[in-house]
This record gives C-alpha cells, sequence and structure tokens, in this order.
C-alpha cells in the first residue's frame, strides 16, 4: 500500500502508565446543542513525545443518555451520571505532541441543558491537561467467569511510580489473597452468586495504590441449577439518535437465578450485547431515513435465551448531505506534480470530512472518470496508519499526462460493511 498526502507515521506506541503525565482531558458540551439533543467531546492532549496507546477518560453527565459517534473505535460504560469511555484494542491513539477529539450525544429528552463535569484521564484531573494528584491504580483487563465456582481476575498495572512488588486482592470488601503475578483465579465460589472484587497494588517502599474500579463478576449457574429462561425484558422503546443511531430503552428482565446479559436484535438480526445492569444501548451504523425494527432478549447464567420483547420500530433522520447514506463531506481536489526522473507525474490531492456516526471507517474507494481507480486503507500496512476520525487525505497519482480532465469521487466503506454513498463529483484538470 502506497502512502499518501497526509499519512503520519507514528513510533510505538506508549503502554498505560508510561505518558500519564502528559497526557490530559478536556470536556465540553458543543455549542448549539439543545435540551432535546446536545452534543459534546473530551478532548485528549498528548504534551509527551511518544503516543499513548491505553487510556481512560470519565466524566459526569448532569442528567441524560450518553452515545458515542464512533463506537467501532471506543467503548462507552454509563452508571448513572458517570461516563467512562476507552479506546478499542489499538484504535484509538493519541499520538505524539497531538490530540484526539472524542465525540458524544447527550439525550436529556427535553429536561434541560446537560452539563460535564469531573472531567479527567487515567484517574487524574482533566482540565484541558492538568494531570492531578489523583493516586494510579490497577485497571481491569477481562476479568470473566470460568464456571459455576470460579473466575478469573486479570488487571494492568498501575501508572509510573516506583517498582511494583506485589498485589492485594479484595473479595467483597475483605482482603483475601497477595499475589505477585497480574492475574489470578479466585474459587470455591457459590453458584450463580454475583461478587465484587477490587485490587491495589503494593511498591517496592511498602505504599500502597488506590484500589481498582469494582470488579462485579457473577458465577455460572451450576448444573442442573437454572431450570427457566428470563422473564421477557419489558416496555422496550426506540428512538432516532440521529441519520445513523438508534437508542433503545427497556425495563430489566429477572430470571430464576440471574439475567447476565441482554442481545439486541435489529430486522431479526443480532447486532449486539449488552450486559446484566443495562437497560439501554445505542445502535450505529444505521442508513438514514430508514424505518429499522428492533427486539431485545435476556439470557440467564446458563444460557438460556429468553423470548423476545415486542418488537419497537424507529425511522432515523436524515443524513445532512441528503443521500440517505453516509457521505464523504467538503470534498476538495487540488493537482501536484512529482519529478520521477526525468517525468513529471501528476497527482490530485483529495480531502474530504469523515462521516460520523456509522461506524470506524479505514477504507475509501476513489472513483476517476466514473470507474474505480483506487482504494486506500488505514489501521493496517507496515507502518500501520493512524485512521483519520475527522479530516482525511490523500493523493492519487493519475499518471505522466499534462491538460488531462478528470471527474473525480469518493465513497467510505462503513461500520456495518456496506459502502456509503458518494462524495460530490468534481471536474479537475492536470497543468500543462
Amino acid at each position: 500500500m502506497a502512502v499518501g498526502v497526509g499519512s503520519v507515521v507514528l513510533p510505538v506506541a506508549a503502554n498505560a502508565g508510561e505518558e500519564d503525565s502528559a497526557l490530559g482531558a478536556a470536556c465540553r458540551v458543543a455549542d448549539r446543542s439543545t435540551v432535546w439533543w446536545a452534543s459534546g467531546e473530551v478532548l485528549l492532549t498528548n504534551k509527551g513525545d511518544r503516543p499513548v496507546r491505553d487510556w481512560t477518560a470519565e466524566f459526569d453527565v448532569s442528567q441524560g443518555q450518553v452515545t458515542l459517534d464512533n463506537p467501532w473505535a471506543y467503548e462507552l460504560r454509563q452508571d448513572g451520571k458517570h461516563v467512562t469511555i476507552k479506546p478499542i484494542a489499538d484504535r484509538a491513539d493519541v499520538a505524539a505532541g497531538g490530540n484526539r477529539p472524542v465525540k458524544v450525544g447527550i439525550n436529556p429528552a427535553g429536561k434541560g441543558m446537560p452539563e460535564i463535569t469531573g472531567c479527567r484521564v487515567n484517574g487524574a484531573s482533566g482540565n484541558g491537561g492538568d494531570t492531578g494528584t489523583t493516586p494510579a491504580v490497577p485497571a481491569d483487563s477481562g476479568s470473566f467467569a470460568k464456571d459455576h465456582t470460579a473466575v478469573h481476575l486479570m488487571w494492568k498495572p498501575p501508572a509510573g511510580g516506583a517498582e511494583i512488588v506485589r498485589y492485594e486482592v479484595f473479595q467483597n470488601g475483605k482482603q483475601l489473597k497477595t499475589v505477585k503475578d497480574t492475574m489470578t483465579d479466585i474459587e470455591r465460589l457459590a453458584p450463580a452468586t454475583r461478587y465484587t472484587f477490587k485490587v491495589r497494588a503494593v511498591r517496592s517502599d511498602g505504599r500502597t495504590t488506590g484500589f481498582s474500579k469494582d470488579i462485579v463478576l457473577t458465577t455460572l449457574a451450576a448444573p442442573g441449577q437454572d431450570k427457566a429462561k428470563p422473564v421477557i425484558p419489558a416496555d422496550l422503546e426506540a428512538t432516532a439518535s440521529g441519520p445513523y443511531q438508534a437508542a433503545l430503552r427497556w425495563r430489566a428482565a429477572t430470571d430464576d437465578v440471574a439475567v447476565t446479559g441482554y442481545r439486541i436484535y435489529r430486522n431479526g438480526a443480532k447486532v449486539q450485547e449488552a450486559d446484566a445492569k443495562a437497560t439501554s444501548a445505542t445502535v450505529s451504523g444505521l442508513t438514514a431515513s430508514t424505518a429499522h425494527r428492533f427486539k431485545v432478549t435476556a439470557v440467564d447464567a446458563s444460557g438460556k435465551e429468553s423470548d423476545p420483547t415486542r418488537e419497537a420500530q424507529v425511522t432515523t433522520t436524515a443524513a445532512p448531505d441528503g443521500t440517505g447514506t453516509a457521505a464523504p463531506g467538503d470534498f476538495a481536489a487540488t493537482t501536484a506534480v512529482k519529478q520521477d526522473g526525468g517525468v513529471t507525474q501528476h497527482y490530485l490531492n483529495l480531502t474530504w470530512s469523515v462521516p460520523q456516526g456509522v461506524g470506524q471507517i479505514t477504507t475509501y474507494q476513489v472513483h476517476l472518470n466514473g470507474k474505480p481507480a483506487q482504494t486506500f486503507m488505514w489501521g493496517a500496512g507496515d507502518p500501520v496508519l493512524p485512521v483519520p476520525t475527522v479530516k482525511g487525505s490523500r493523493e492519487v497519482l493519475v499518471g505522466s499526462h499534462p491538460g488531462s480532465t478528470y471527474t473525480v469521487k469518493i465513497r467510505a466503506r462503513l461500520g456495518d460493511g456496506t459502502w456509503g454513498a458518494f462524495s460530490r463529483e468534481l471536474t479537475v484538470r492536470t497543468a500543462g
């Protein structure tokens, strides 16, 4: 894959903690927000000389349900008014000396203008880059229930500071064991029971860090213990939260042992899952100006699935560009020349705005004179190119012929795997 204009080669990203002192966050509710639908932004700023890969941004919202514009790159959890955002895998590094805006939506349902407070990143106060004094803590890293009597806890080391010599593991508030590794099994637990664990680190100087966030796990049901499937979740509602998203709400289901999660279906096909405490979800990657049908089921500790809720239908709003599907906006094309030995090569420099709310976009296709000419991919290759989230740019080689006229347009492969609408088509002429 050729590296074009706008490509940035990054050094190896830092692990969590290596650049935390350089990482800051600022949160705000955007201008032109309303009491019915507000937009917000978490702006991560990295003043260090290395990119930061692992980060956790947090804030409190005065009211409303918070959603992500790009759920393929980030994981959002909302517990009451507290919101936590983390990157998925390696899709959202904060570049050295750069920043990363994370766009969110807030649905206050007409109850007043929402406010954002308590902005921070990696446990430290944000305030536009002030890292604060909150002590670093271990972070959950994929803990899970093994069976009906055991769970497996995993965590990441805390950021910076003195060498860590051991970890203390607490169960339901009482210290259970001490380990040297960043994982351990907890056994001899009761089946189908909810447990809360915390971990803190002990440094070489004897001081302890703060506690990790609660790691809440429910053991599986014992064989034969869970005899009934869950009761159907009640009162499913679906509302459009933009051209490409829908917000779902339902009442919690019940089970004879324990509900462990929910499954969300769109037009009859499962599209995502939610955890046991969830009573809402945002489904992204939808088509604008289109009716979508949703159902929700509950799942229990033995894997039994409830009957589905009644079907809720919602029609997404029209796309801003009027196409009905997400098209790259602000599309522009200019010409340029480069010398290749004794040959003058002509290029088109393309720029565009990345479609929002349709999942992570890593692939674009360029058409010249009505035919596919080149496909660009980000997030792959050597070096790995960072995926553009707001603005994209690339160059296209069109040959050594001066004074030639081309029509050019571009489209994106959306997060659900389908192609979006084309940008506007431009006519350009090479120099000469």
